[in-house]
């Protein structure tokens, strides 16, 4: 059974654009995570420590993102992924980012975003040896 863990409206002041001015003026930022995982001991034994703790999805979303400045969203989003997959790499990820009232828009938009999604990589099946093989063979008379 999965378990789906959403994080909304993480907001922060950032300084990310495409230009020097945009970037050094501060800006108002929203991200949303949601996160899935098979968190099935988490249900049971009501421990922190077996789930994804939100505080900290949270807390790597406003470190970075009141980090160094990036000229694009998309790289933004991207270390913010990166760094809650480095955190739980078991755990599926869809991210979005969000700068409100991006500036220099015709329409004056509510905001631009960006959404990034990581599926964590499956582990590696054993591959057994086939016996009989002309492969096998081969692998026995060179020991």
């Amino acid at each position: 059974m999965s378990t789906r863990i959403r994080v909304a409206g993480i907001r922060f002041d950032g300084q990310h654009g495409v230009s020097a001015a945009e970037r050094s003026l501060t800006r108002r930022f929203e991200v949303d995570v949601e996160l899935t995982a098979a968190l099935d001991t988490a249900q049971r034994s009501d421990r922190l420590a077996d789930t994804v703790d939100y505080a900290e999805v949270a807390g790597v979303a406003v470190s970075i993102g009141t980090g160094p400045s990036c000229h694009l969203l998309e790289v933004l989003a991207r270390r913010m992924v990166d760094a809650l997959a480095e955190r739980w790499p078991e755990v599926a990820i869809t991210l979005e980012v969000r700068k409100l009232e991006p500036p220099h828009c015709p329409g004056s938009p509510a905001f631009s975003a960006v959404q990034l999604s990581h599926v964590p990589a499956r582990p590696r099946e054993r591959r057994g040896r086939r016996r009989g093989t002309r492969a096998a063979a081969g692998r026995r008379r060179k020991r």
